[in-house]
């Protein structure tokens, strides 16, 4: 594909402004495989040059967005095609209103994120499926059920039993709880 050099300039000044963080969030889908995610920020990238005429005037949100957007449709093709997913996380976002959260509170939600992302890794292959589309991506339990070729009431008991670990590992603080078990010895409880 032939490109104008200003537009090459402006997709190369795309890629630097958004490429590292894209490739975070795809090896999040992509259960940390690097080369998958790379593909699905080159697929993107190609989408966008294809598409530059109708991104060109759009601001740098509306960009990131757009690639994020598809990069997740990619990643969602590719779970129709062999219905099995690696490991997953979420994507680390947030949003401030007004003059901002309390740091405290920001501090204990990232270590929350962080136990609940570990639990979410350390999930049987089918379970970590349904939970992903689920809790990160906010399908319906039907919608999975029909993505992944099951039985919606299966899909409910593996959303509950996810829910029941994520619950465990996110205790409020000054409990003195301990906290949620490491991943190997959840897979040993599982078994």
């Amino acid at each position: 594909m032939r490109l104008p050099p200003e537009t090459r300039r402006q997709i190369a000044a795309l890629w630097e402004l958004e490429a590292e963080w894209l490739v975070r969030y795809a090896m999040v889908r992509t259960g940390e495989d690097q080369s998958a995610a790379e593909d699905l920020v080159q697929t993107a990238f190609l989408a966008a040059a294809v598409q530059w005429n109708s991104l060109v005037d759009r601001t740098d949100d509306e960009r990131r967005n757009w690639l994020r957007s598809v990069v997740h449709h990619k990643w969602v093709d590719g779970i129709r095609r062999s219905r099995k997913l690696e490991r997953l996380d979420t994507e680390e976002r947030e949003k401030y209103a007004g003059r901002g959260p309390d740091l405290v509170d920001v501090v204990f939600a990232r270590a929350d994120l962080e136990r609940c992302l570990e639990v979410i890794r350390s999930l049987p292959e089918r379970r970590r499926q349904i939970a992903v589309l689920f809790f990160i991506e906010q399908y319906s339990a039907a919608r999975i059920a029909y993505l992944l070729d099951l039985q919606p009431s299966g899909v409910r008991k593996h959303i509950s039993k996810a829910r029941a670990l994520l619950r465990e590992a996110v205790k409020p603080v000054g409990t003195g709880e301990a906290e949620a078990l490491p991943p190997r010895e959840q897979k040993e409880e599982q078994a």
